[in-house]
C-alpha cells in the first residue's frame, strides 16, 4: 500500500478529486426575479420632484398604492410563488420608495450609522473623515432647525415667514377602488405650496398652493420660479417676505432664481422691499409645507375618486379646514426665466461664492445684487453676481409662454381607452381636450 501511495504522489498517474457539487444545483423553488420586477414596473414608478443629481436612480410610487396591495395583486396573477418579504426586497433593490411626506431619511446620517460600529454619536473618531463630516453636517442641521424654530415661535404677523416646497408625486385620475387605474400611465399634478410657519395664519397669511399639471408645464427651474412669481404677486403689498426652502438646486438654489428675486424686488409689480431665503441642511428639511401636504393627502383620500384637475383643485381648497388660497396656473403664467449671473465675476470674487455654502440670501429694493451668509449667525457678504448687461439695465422680464407643454399622445389615448368608461361624462372633456405634444413622459423622465 505504501508503494501505491508513493506512485500516486510521485508517479505519472494523478488522481484528481471530483469537484464538490454541494450547493451548486439550482433551487427547485427559485423564482425568476424578472417576473417580480416587471410587475413592479407595471405600476409606473416615477422620479421624484427633486433633480437627478440628488437622487439619480431613486423612483417613487404615488400615494394611492401600497406594498400590500401590489403583493396581493402579484399573487392573484402568478399564484403564491413569492413571499411578501421577497417582493419587498426586490422593490428595495430597484431603489423604489414609498417614503411618505416629511419622513425622508438623511443619506449622510444613514451612511454615518453604517460606516463603523465602533463610531457613533458619543464616540466620534478625530481621524475618521466620515465622522468629522457628519459632525459638521449635524451641527449645521441643528443651527438651521434652531433658526427655523425661532422664526416659527416669534415671527411678526406684519413680516410673515413661509416655507415653500413642491408636493411629492400625485397622479390623476385617482380612483383607488379600480385596480386598472394603478396600471395605467397617468399624468402628474404639481403643487408648489407656500405655507406660513406656526399658528399665525389669520387674515391673508393662509397657505397658498400654486397648482398645475404636466399638460400645462413641467417642473424645471423655470416653472418653479414662475410659481414663486405667482406667490409674490399674491403677497404684493407685503414689505418683507421670508421663505424657508430646501437645498434642491433644480428648484430653490440656483442663480436663475436669484436673478428673478433681484428682478421682482426692483419691479413695480410688488411693493416688497426685502425678500429672504433661508435654507435647511440637506436631509433635515421637515417644514410647515409638509404638514400642509399631509392635509392635501387627507382630503384626496376623503374624496376617494379624483377624476380630473378641477377635482384635484377642489380637494386642495377643502384641505386645512378650507383655510387656503389656490392659484391654478395657466400657460401664460409661465415664463422662461433666465440666468443672468456672471461666471467671470463669481470666479474672481474672494472668497469664491458657492451655492452649496449658502444658508441665507437676501435681496433688497434698489440693489442689483444680494447678500448671503454661510452661517445663520455669520456676517452678511455682499455679492455682485449679475452680468454687465443686467447690472446696467436691470434683470429683464422674460416673454410669457403661449403654448402648453402637452402630454404624449399615447398616454392620452391610454387613459381614455382604459379609464374613460369609469368616469362621469362631465369629467371626460378634460381628458379629451388636454393637449398632446412630442415631449418626454414626466412619469419616467425628470423633464430636464
Amino acid at each position: 500500500m505504501y508503494h501505491a501511495l508513493k506512485s500516486v504522489v510521485s508517479g505519472d498517474t494523478c488522481i484528481t478529486p471530483k469537484p464538490d457539487g454541494r450547493g451548486k444545483a439550482p433551487a427547485v423553488n427559485k423564482i425568476d426575479r424578472a417576473m417580480i420586477m416587471n410587475h413592479i414596473e407595471s405600476y409606473h414608478p416615477c422620479v421624484s420632484h427633486y433633480r437627478r443629481q440628488h437622487a439619480p436612480n431613486r423612483r417613487y410610487l404615488p400615494s394611492d398604492i401600497s406594498m400590500h396591495a401590489m403583493h396581493a395583486d402579484f399573487k392573484s396573477r402568478h399564484g403564491n410563488i413569492c413571499s411578501y418579504d421577497l417582493y419587498r426586497k426586490v422593490l428595495k433593490e430597484m431603489n423604489i420608495s414609498f417614503t411618505r411626506l416629511g419622513h425622508e431619511e438623511c443619506e449622510q446620517c444613514e451612511a454615518f450609522k453604517m460606516h463603523n460600529r465602533d463610531h457613533n454619536q458619543e464616540n466620534l473618531c478625530d481621524s475618521c473623515d466620515l465622522c468629522q463630516r457628519w459632525k459638521t453636517h449635524i451641527e449645521k442641521a441643528k443651527r438651521s432647525r434652531s433658526e427655523y424654530d425661532k422664526d416659527r415661535d416669534s415671527q411678526d404677523v406684519s413680516e410673515p415667514v413661509f416655507s415653500a416646497d413642491l408636493q411629492k408625486v400625485i397622479m390623476l385620475p385617482r380612483m383607488e377602488s379600480f385596480k386598472s387605474v394603478l396600471f395605467t400611465r397617468r399624468i402628474i399634478v404639481l403643487n408648489e405650496s407656500f405655507v406660513p410657519l406656526g399658528s399665525k395664519t389669520a387674515g391673508s397669511n393662509f397657505p397658498m398652493a400654486v397648482l398645475w399639471h404636466e399638460g400645462i408645464a413641467g417642473r424645471k427651474k423655470e416653472e418653479i420660479i414662475s410659481a414663486f412669481h405667482s406667490f409674490l404677486l399674491h403677497k404684493r403689498d407685503q414689505k418683507v417676505i421670508t421663505l424657508w426652502v430646501d437645498n434642491c438646486s433644480g428648484q430653490n438654489k440656483n442663480w436663475a432664481l436669484f436673478c428673478f428675486l433681484v428682478y421682482i424686488v426692483n419691479s413695480s409689480e410688488t411693493l416688497t422691499d426685502v425678500i429672504r431665503l433661508k435654507f435647511f441642511e440637506p436631509g433635515h428639511t421637515f417644514m410647515s409645507a409638509d404638514s400642509f401636504h399631509h392635509q392635501v393627502e387627507k382630503s384626496l383620500r376623503e374624496k376617494d375618486k379624483v377624476y380630473d384637475f378641477d377635482d384635484y383643485v377642489s380637494c386642495v381648497l377643502s384641505s386645512n379646514s378650507g383655510k387656503v388660497f389656490t392659484k391654478s396656473m395657466q400657460v401664460q403664467d409661465f415664463c422662461d426665466w433666465t440666468d443672468f449671473s456672471s461666471t467671470y465675476k463669481l470666479n474672481r470674487t474672494t472668497p469664491r461664492p458657492y451655492l452649496s455654502d449658502m444658508v441665507y440670501i437676501e435681496v433688497n429694493r434698489g440693489q442689483n445684487g444680494l447678500v448671503y451668509r454661510t452661517d445663520f449667525d455669520g456676517l452678511d457678504i455682499p455679492l455682485n453676481f449679475l452680468n454687465a448687461r443686467a447690472t446696467k439695465s436691470g434683470v429683464p422680464r422674460p416673454v410669457q409662454r403661449t403654448k402648453a407643454r402637452g402630454i404624449p399622445a399615447d398616454k392620452k389615448s391610454d387613459i381614455l381607452a382604459k379609464l374613460g368608461h369609469l368616469m362621469p361624462k362631465n369629467r371626460l372633456s378634460f381628458w379629451q381636450n388636454i393637449e398632446t405634444c412630442d415631449v418626454p413622459d414626466l412619469i419616467t423622465d425628470n423633464d430636464e
